[in-house]
């Protein structure tokens, strides 16, 4: 970044997505906001996290290196982030996140949904999907309250919403009635790193107890992300398709009946699990995947299809507006409420290159630095009013 004098825009961001949230809005928090910064050359920025007296598990990879750059400043928040989230989104007590960080703000923003109160200062939250407004059946009851009253209330107190696909901007227009100028697209990337990734080695399918041939899946486990309608396709798969699934990713919510079959499965050696999957090796874990499959009822987004397309695998995605944005024109795409239609999907997959550079070259369309141009694009246009 060059080195200026004189003051400029100040940004402050509400980063506790990035220290707290592994996949999915952390990797989203942390990727722009640093490309952001890297890109915003006359913003300072005040990075707040909420943590109390701990460090926060992903520190490191949010905030490791920044604050030795001169337009970044770090602020630990003095309360938790449980604290925040009950002070400020349940209870919603109105102390402005600046009045914490002990920093003034021009616009104050935030990676993830619920950006903290600003006062009168401009706010800007990210609202990654409207699924519990597409999809209310697959969330707990209090959980859809929830995030039905946080969404409502930060849409209204936004001086400018940001998403990340074209399919949650229109979800926004027309499910919850935002303006499409209050609407600016700032999408997911690619981190470099999976353009790169070599299959595992001999020691990392030890570790991971790796078959030499699978098929994998990757997300947490909710009924959102459909590993149910996945586990039918792979029983309607032909025997000699019939490849171990490996399933990466964390329990949800409402999993009861989702690790019931998992764990069945398991045992009958047609599933290997993974909930603790270390994030280093994830490259590796696609790079060696015959295909990725993506069977979501609905995303905003779809991260794990654009990071498999990256390393050059094939890509099966459920017949749905986002996975369809993010997939393009190299992805496969069935309806997974379908297990015929899925498992055909699948086996075309198979019957197809191992990889194709041109899945790559789509997946470079989704760049980081580009999202973070956009995002400080936004803000400094917010701040203009």
């Amino acid at each position: 970044m060059p080195n200026r004098s004189g003051p400029g825009l100040r940004v402050m961001v509400d980063d506790s997505a990035a220290v707290h949230q592994g996949a999915g809005i952390g990797r989203y928090a942390r990727n722009v906001v640093r490309a952001a910064i890297l890109a915003g050359d006359d913003i300072d920025w005040v990075l707040a996290y909420a943590a109390g007296s701990a460090r926060p598990p992903f520190f490191e990879e949010a905030l490791g290196g920044l604050a030795a750059n001169d337009r970044v400043e770090v602020r630990r928040l003095p309360l938790s982030d449980a604290w925040a989230t009950r002070l400020w989104h349940r209870a919603r007590l109105p102390v402005p996140i600046q009045l914490l960080a002990r920093r003034r703000a021009d616009v104050v923003y935030s990676p993830d949904l619920a950006v903290a109160p600003s006062g009168r200062t401009p706010r800007v939250p990210t609202i990654h999907d409207l699924a519990f407004l597409v999809h209310p059946e697959l969330y707990p009851p209090r959980l859809l309250a929830y995030l039905r009253a946080v969404t409502g209330r930060q849409i209204a107190a936004a001086a400018h919403v940001v998403t990340v696909s074209e399919s949650s901007r229109a979800d926004l227009v027309e499910r919850a009635g935002v303006a499409p100028d209050r609407i600016s697209i700032v999408p997911n990337g690619v981190d470099k790193r999976f353009f790169v990734a070599r299959q595992p080695d001999a020691a990392l399918r030890a570790r991971l107890r790796l078959p030499q041939d699978y098929l994998l899946t990757v997300g947490s486990l909710e009924p959102r992300k459909n590993h149910l309608g996945l586990f039918a396709a792979l029983d309607a798969l032909a025997p000699a398709d019939r490849l171990p699934l490996v399933v990466a990713g964390r329990a949800g919510w409402d999993n009861e009946a989702i690790m019931a079959e998992l764990r069945r499965r398991e045992g009958l050696g047609e599933v290997v699990f993974l909930p603790d999957a270390p994030d280093a090796d994830l490259p590796a874990l696609y790079a060696g995947a015959a295909v990725m499959v993506y069977p979501a009822r609905y995303e905003g987004f779809g991260i794990p299809v654009i990071e498999a397309m990256a390393t050059g695998i094939p890509v099966v995605v459920n017949d749905t507006p986002a996975l369809r944005e993010a997939a393009g024109p190299h992805g496969i795409v069935a309806d997974a409420s379908d297990p015929a239609a899925l498992a055909g999907a699948i086996t075309s997959a198979l019957r197809g290159r191992r990889r194709d550079p041109e899945r790559q070259a789509w997946a470079r369309t989704w760049d980081w630095d580009r999202s973070g141009e956009l995002l400080a694009e936004v803000l400094a246009r917010v701040s203009r009013g």
